[in-house]
């Protein structure tokens, strides 16, 4: 079965209308890729790493691992559009948070470090996705 090329260009041209447009940037929601951010700490040490913005979670970890050194654990993964933060004492209790604006999650990591009896707690970690 043979179509015309005018019966195909009415075809598309209506495909392309139902998808949002077709044109000059009108109603195209390009696709972002999900991005992934990671907390890792050492308790014995207080040492802590973070990564944001990676492909995968396994990325994000092995980076923030990476950062933080020797004996760190993973305590926080965070998806798109996320921050994460981490805050630190100096009797080395910590607090983490995820929240969709760093100053939420900022602020639950201090609550989360002075919960646990954490003396003189500080954000020493902080940051956000980029998408």
């Amino acid at each position: 079965m043979k179509i015309s090329s005018a019966i195909f260009n009415v075809c598309i041209a209506s495909l392309l209308a139902g998808c949002g447009g077709g044109g000059e940037g009108e109603g195209f929601d390009y696709f972002t890729p999900p991005t992934y951010g990671s907390i890792a700490i050492n308790q014995n040490t207080g040492a802590g790493g973070m990564a944001t913005s990676y492909g995968s979670q396994s990325s994000a970890n092995n980076n923030a691992l990476k950062q933080c050194g020797d004996s760190c654990n993973v305590v926080l993964e965070f998806g798109s559009y996320m921050c994460g933060a981490l805050a630190r004492s100096d009797n080395l209790a910590f607090g983490w948070a995820s929240d969709r604006k760093k100053s939420s999650a900022e602020s639950n990591a201090m609550s989360q470090c002075t919960s646990r009896n954490g003396n003189r707690c500080q954000i020493v970690l902080s940051n956000c996705n980029d998408s």
